[in-house]
C-alpha cells in the first residue's frame, strides 16, 4: 500500500470533526479576579485550599473566601518574555512532609531553577523561604521564550519529579537543542527527588540509563515547549500539550505503562508534518501526536497556541466525566474530547461558551485541578474560573474586573460549585 502524502496524513489527523457546542450540562463560575498574570492553579490531593501561581513570582493561597500570600519569590524571578515563575508541584506526601517544588527563571543568571521548599511550621498556610533547596539548574540561551515550566508527580510514583523543558527559544530551535541528547532543553525529564538534602538521583528505569548519546535524566525528546501537561489522576496516563511554531499545535499521549524514550519530532517535525521551514534531517521513527490541529486560516483550526489540560475525574458532571479538556491561549477557546485506550480522540466538542462565556477570562494560560479533582481555567487577565455542573439557572454575571483593587475571591473554594 502506498504511504500517505504528509499533507494527507495531517488531514486524517484532524478527521475528528469539531461538533457544534451543545446545550451544556456544565458551566464556569468565576472564583478569583484581580490576580497578576496567573499561570497555574493547583492543590495537594484531598486539600480544600487552592494555590495560584503568578508569573511575577508570587504564589497565592485561597482558603474559603480569603486570599493570602503563600510564597513570594518576586525578587528572584526574571519576567521578560516567557520567563517568570512558571510551575509548581506538591510532593505526594505533602500532608506529612510539607514539601513542594517550583520552576522559575532566575533574574540574574537567566537559568531555569527547580527548587524545593517546605511550609513554615507551625503555619501550614505560609512557605518558609529559608527552606530552599536546589534540585537542578539548567542553562538557557539568551532568547526570552520557550522555557517550559510544567512540574508534576505521576500517581503511584512518589519519588520522581517530572519536568517539562522548552527548547530555549527563538524560531526553528537554533542549535537543534530538542534533538540533542546531551542538552536538557526540549525534553521531558524525570528525576528522583526523594532525598532530604536537595539535588537528585537518576531513576533506574529511566529509558536512557546507560546510553552514551542521551543523558539519563531524559524521559522524552523532541519537544518545542511543553508548557502544560498532566497525569490522569486515576490511570496515570500522560498528556502533553506541546506548543507549535507557525503551522500546527499538538497533543501527545503516553499510556500508564509506557517505558518512555519517545522522540516527538521537533524541530524536524511540527505536529504530524515535517517542519515546513526546511531545517533538514531525518524524521524516521518519531512518535506522532494523538491529536494536532492547524493554525488560523485553516477551516479546522482551533487556534495558534495549545494549552494542555486534564482528564476530568472530579465530582461528577455528565458532560465532563472522563473527557480530556484543553484550550488555546491565542483564540481563548476551550475544548474537550473523549478518547480510546490509545488516547485517540473520538468526539471533539467546544465548551468555550459554557465554561468561559461572560467570565472576563482572556489569554488562557492554564488548566488546573484542586484537591478533589475539580477543573479550573486560568487567564493572564487575572481571572480564575471553576467548572461546575450547570444549575439550570441563568449564569451569574461576571464580577467587575476593572476596579484595580487587587485579588478578590468571589466564591468560596471550600465549595465553589455550591448554591
Amino acid at each position: 500500500m502506498k504511504p500517505l502524502h504528509p499533507l494527507l496524513r495531517a488531514l486524517a489527523a484532524v478527521a475528528v470533526l469539531l461538533a457544534a457546542e451543545p446545550a451544556s450540562a456544565l458551566e464556569g463560575r468565576v472564583v478569583v479576579t484581580g490576580l497578576s498574570q496567573p499561570l497555574l492553579v493547583t492543590a495537594p490531593k484531598g486539600d480544600r485550599r487552592l494555590f495560584v501561581v503568578e508569573k511575577t513570582g508570587m504564589i497565592r493561597l485561597v482558603r474559603g473566601d480569603r486570599i493570602t500570600t503563600f510564597l513570594d519569590l518576586s525578587d528572584r524571578v526574571a519576567l521578560d518574555g516567557e520567563r517568570g515563575l512558571l510551575g509548581m508541584a506538591f510532593d505526594p506526601h505533602y500532608a506529612i512532609n510539607g514539601r513542594f517544588y517550583v520552576d522559575y527563571v532566575d533574574k540574574v543568571t537567566l537559568q531555569t531553577r527547580i527548587e524545593r521548599y517546605t511550609v513554615s511550621p507551625p503555619d501550614a498556610n505560609r512557605a518558609d523561604r529559608r527552606s530552599r533547596q536546589k534540585i537542578i539548574v539548567i542553562d538557557q540561551p539568551p532568547y526570552p521564550n520557550h522555557k517550559g515550566g510544567w512540574l508534576a508527580f505521576r500517581p503511584g510514583q512518589p519519588r520522581n519529579l517530572w519536568i517539562g523543558m522548552g527548547d530555549g527559544g527563538s524560531a526553528n530551535d537554533p542549535g537543534n537543542r530538542a534533538q540533542d541528547g546531551q542538552v536538557l532543553l526540549g525534553k521531558l525529564l524525570r528525576l528522583d527527588v526523594s532525598g532530604s538534602t536537595g539535588g537528585y538521583e537518576i531513576p533506574r528505569d529511566n529509558p536512557f540509563v546507560g546510553s552514551k548519546d542521551v543523558r539519563p535524566e531524559i524521559w522524552a525528546l523532541g519537544l518545542r515547549n511543553p508548557f502544560r501537561a498532566s497525569f490522569d489522576r486515576e490511570t496515570g496516563a500522560l498528556w502533553i500539550g506541546d506548543v507549535g511554531q507557525y503551522t500546527r499545535e499538538e497533543i501527545d499521549f503516553e499510556r500508564p505503562n509506557d517505558p518512555g524514550g519517545h522522540n516527538y519530532g521537533w524541530r524536524l517535525r511540527e505536529g504530524r508534518i515535517r517542519n515546513p521551514n526546511g531545517v533538514g534531517g531525518s524524521d524516521k521513527g518519531m512518535t506522532d501526536p494523538v491529536y494536532d490541529y492547524p493554525h488560523s486560516g485553516h477551516p479546522n483550526s482551533l487556534g495558534d497556541c495549545v494549552i494542555g489540560g486534564y482528564v476530568y475525574h472530579g465530582p461528577s458532571i455528565p458532560q465532563a466525566d472522563g473527557r480530556y479538556f484543553f484550550g488555546d491561549c491565542v483564540s481563548d477557546r476551550a475544548f474537550s474530547f473523549s478518547f480510546n485506550e490509545h488516547g485517540k480522540p473520538i468526539e471533539l466538542q467546544e465548551v468555550t461558551a459554557a465554561l468561559l462565556g461572560g467570565s472576563g477570562l482572556s489569554t488562557l494560560s492554564s488548566f488546573g485541578e484542586d484537591g478533589r479533582g475539580r477543573l479550573y481555567v486560568v487567564g493572564q487577565s487575572g481571572v480564575v474560573v471553576v467548572m461546575c455542573p450547570s444549575g439550570g439557572v441563568q449564569r451569574r454575571p461576571a464580577p467587575d474586573l476593572g476596579d484595580g483593587a487587587g485579588p478578590k475571591v468571589h466564591v468560596s473554594v471550600a465549595d465553589p460549585c455550591g448554591p
